[in-house]
């Protein structure tokens, strides 16, 4: 399975935290849709959303609950 690109935009005051420059967007490459869940669940305070490139298919996690 090719990796996934996925781009993750956080709050603007915890972008620090996670980009540079005052970048609040951010984008990834991992090797599975879990591993997204995953920094979703763990950072979820911090982002304002996630949309990812999965199978040619565009997903935003603001589409999910």
């Amino acid at each position: 399975m090719p990796p996934i690109h996925a781009r993750f935009e956080f709050a603007a005051d915890r972008a620090a935290e996670f980009g540079w420059d005052g970048q609040s967007i951010v984008e990834i490459e991992v090797d599975t849709v879990e591993e997204i869940v995953e920094y979703c669940e763990q950072f979820g305070d911090a982002i304002v959303d996630c949309t990812a490139s999965v199978n040619g298919r565009v997903i935003s996690a603001s589409e999910f609950a």
